[in-house]
């Protein structure tokens, strides 16, 4: 543990770019994220964020989330607090970008940085604001009460969002990917 503190990240930087920035949704189906400012609020809170997969494979990541009219920066610490992955979503007129690091050696055991942006993107994002690029794709994003559903082209749900209350930054909130078989469960500290 001691020397995971003293190694130095790992960076993955994507250049500038005026187009919109995409994530991949399932293998090979990729759409474009919402801006930051689409949130319609400023955000600064602390999440648990913890995974699961398979049986018995389990993570938890102690995240800071903030989002302003530019930007959107996710820290993921240990619970002994070195940092372990950052992320920053930047978008202004004129270029978004994403730029991320993962502590060297844990790439493979922590989830990419976009994908947990992706999760936090999809779960707490309006509706509206998911519309438009899931529309390009053939997909919708359904919410009533406190669910929401991704659902495919073929009318096949992908992934489903339940939420303890609104607004949905107030309450757990549990994903779950049904094709890449995988759950998460967000937890808020404002």
């Amino acid at each position: 543990m001691l020397t995971a503190c003293s190694l130095q990240p790992a960076s993955n930087e994507v250049q500038p770019s005026s187009e919109a920035l995409k994530v991949e949704l399932t293998t090979g189906q990729f759409v474009d994220l919402p801006l930051p400012k689409q949130l319609q609020q400023n955000v600064n809170v602390s999440q648990l964020i913890t995974a699961q997969w398979g049986e018995e494979k389990k993570q938890q990541l102690l995240v800071q989330l903030q989002v302003d009219e530019q930007r959107v920066v996710l820290a993921g610490f240990s619970a002994w607090g070195a940092k372990l992955l950052t992320l920053s979503y930047l978008n202004d007129e004129t270029s978004n970008k994403i730029e991320s690091s993962v502590m060297t050696g844990l790439s493979e055991t922590l989830p990419k940085p976009e994908q947990v942006l992706f999760n936090v993107m999809l779960a707490i994002w309006p509706q509206a604001a998911w519309q438009p690029s899931l529309a390009k794709i053939g997909w919708e994003l359904k919410e009533q009460g406190l669910q929401r559903l991704l659902v495919d082209e073929d009318g096949d749900v992908v992934i489903s969002i339940d939420y303890q209350k609104k607004p949905y930054l107030d309450g757990k909130i549990t994903f779950q990917h049904h094709r890449l078989n995988y759950r998460v469960i967000i937890e808020t500290n404002k």
